[in-house]
């Protein structure tokens, strides 16, 4: 009795050795840093429109947790799983990304670029965003342009309060520049009734709109969507593109990227290479039709379809690292640097030297390669 059951067992045992498929191994896993908000959009667009890319390209993703968890599929093949996570901001990201917590990061240049000065082994591996900053005055102010809101500062007898988000943003390295360039005195000293402007820091994008309702704040430069928020909101209008003020040396400046460690650049380059892919087909179609655009970042974010109405337009969504971007990305440095905000392995070098330190673009133009070939098949 005993070896009937043996065999039993042992014949059971080769039945399922037969039956029961071999588990395959956990595929590979992309975990991905974003701020949530509509300069990211491009992986909205990914993220809520795979069977539109899986028709067009056969690159795509699908959803398995909303917002969270997406595996992505080149044809029938599997190639990864993506693990989103929303940041605290975009000086957060880069921490959280250095901490472990992702490997790839979508945020601002900036950000990128101040962990790196300081040694920490991550690049920039592709643009993402460019413009999007705006000059938001409250009610009390009646101008409606730039040349009249200089005007009304230089004629007034008390400094006017404007509000930034952060020290080092480059909407206040746009407007501190213009007002040097139309002789217009700025301070963030309070003692200083002497400057037509005092410019205060509001520790946060997020406390630009309260501050300007709550009359901390006069106005503000800010980085779309706050500054749509605030028009839809009535809360103050927007009355000059930050891009198009003098002395023009920010024009179409880079603003958000994307950034990975050097040891994921290493690790997952192949899984990098077609996740970038996504992001420059996604990148086509919001150029292609910006309602792609403005419903996904309003479905993603929670914003209303008015408020991306008014944002989307006023940025520029890239991939492409042209000599218009990488000037800008030069400009940057060389500006942080004059003001001695870089220390670091930044500080002082040639445009080819910060172009090695902080930037790899071999797997975007690899990306943008296999789009075009995608596309030729079409």
């Amino acid at each position: 009795m005993q070896n009937c059951k043996f065999a039993l067992m042992i014949l059971l045992g080769l039945i399922c050795l037969i039956v029961i498929p071999h588990s395959q191994a956990a595929p590979p896993v992309l975990k991905i840093g974003h701020v949530g908000h509509d300069h990211h959009t491009a992986l909205y667009v990914a993220a809520l429109n795979g069977d539109m890319f899986k028709k067009d390209y056969g690159l795509y993703l699908k959803e398995i947790r909303p917002k969270t968890l997406y595996e992505m599929y080149d044809g029938e093949n599997l190639v990864c799983e993506l693990e989103l996570y929303k940041a605290g901001g975009g000086s957060k990201m880069p921490t959280d990304m250095a901490q472990g917590i992702f490997d790839v990061g979508f945020g601002g240049l900036a950000a990128v670029a101040f962990f790196v000065d300081k040694g920490t082994l991550m690049k920039i591996i592709s643009p993402l965003h460019s413009k999007g900053d705006m000059l938001v005055v409250g009610s009390d102010i009646k101008s409606r342009n730039w040349s009249e809101f200089v005007k009304f500062c230089k004629d007034r007898k008390e400094p006017l309060k404007v509000g930034f988000k952060e020290p080092k943003a480059i909407a206040l390295l746009i407007f501190e520049g213009a007002l040097r360039e139309e002789g217009v005195a700025y301070t963030y000293d309070a003692k200083d009734t002497e400057a037509k402007i005092m410019l205060i820091n509001m520790k946060g994008a997020g406390n630009l709109n309260p501050g300007l309702q709550n009359k901390i704040i006069d106005a503000y430069v800010c980085n779309n969507p706050f500054c749509a928020i605030a028009e839809d909101k009535g809360i103050g209008t927007c009355i000059a593109d930050l891009n198009d003020l003098p002395p023009g040396l920010w024009k179409d400046h880079p603003c958000c990227v994307i950034g990975a460690m050097d040891n994921v650049i290493k690790d997952k380059r192949k899984e990098l290479i077609k996740f970038l892919e996504l992001i420059v087909i996604a990148t086509d179609y919001i150029n292609s039709d910006q309602k792609i655009a403005v419903v996904s970042a309003s479905e993603w974010i929670g914003t209303s379809i008015t408020v991306e109405e008014k944002s989307i337009p006023t940025s520029g969504y890239l991939t492409e690292p042209s000599d218009v971007w990488l000037n800008g990305t030069y400009v940057w440095a060389h500006t942080m640097d004059d003001l001695g905000h870089i220390k670091g392995s930044l500080s002082g070098k040639t445009n080819a030297e910060i172009h090695n330190t902080l930037l790899d673009l071999s797997l975007i133009k690899e990306a943008r390669a296999n789009v075009a070939k995608r596309r030729a098949k079409r």
